[in-house]
């Protein structure tokens, strides 16, 4: 028995390695088209086109369960989603010289958040401390 698992081993590893990257490719696939919904506006429609022609190289690969073609589809696809993030970016810089007054007030209220954010830490460190001596 024991000579049979250390010769499947190997498939073993393999099959666990397909897996692992075919979950990979599913959720880089899902997050990529929840992007393209979200910011569809903002994107070019020739990125919008490379990024969905890159998730069906993708979905063909995980289908063939080649784990060379998924890693290379996957690949593609990183590199071409990397154009949403770089078209996000760069309608906010173009919309910011509009905005520069309330940028500031985004960072004032993103630092109060942090700071309520820590006093809740604080205050739920505090009360297990108390539950703690209670206890005692």
């Amino acid at each position: 028995m024991v000579s049979e698992a250390e010769a499947n081993k190997e498939k073993d590893e393999e099959g666990k390695k397909l897996i692992s990257l075919k979950n990979d490719a599913d959720q880089f696939i899902y997050n990529t088209e929840k992007q393209l919904t979200e910011h569809s506006a903002r994107i070019p429609q020739n990125v919008k086109d490379d990024v969905r022609k890159d998730i069906s190289a993708l979905n063909e690969a995980i289908v063939s369960e080649n784990t060379e073609n998924i890693s290379e589809a996957l690949e593609r696809l990183k590199n071409s989603s990397m154009e949403i993030g770089k078209a996000i970016y760069s309608t906010e810089n173009s919309d910011s010289g509009s905005t520069e007054g309330s940028e500031g007030d985004n960072q004032q209220q993103d630092q109060q958040q942090e700071e309520q954010s820590e006093e809740k830490k604080e205050e739920g460190e505090k009360s297990e401390e108390k539950k703690d001596e209670e206890k005692k």
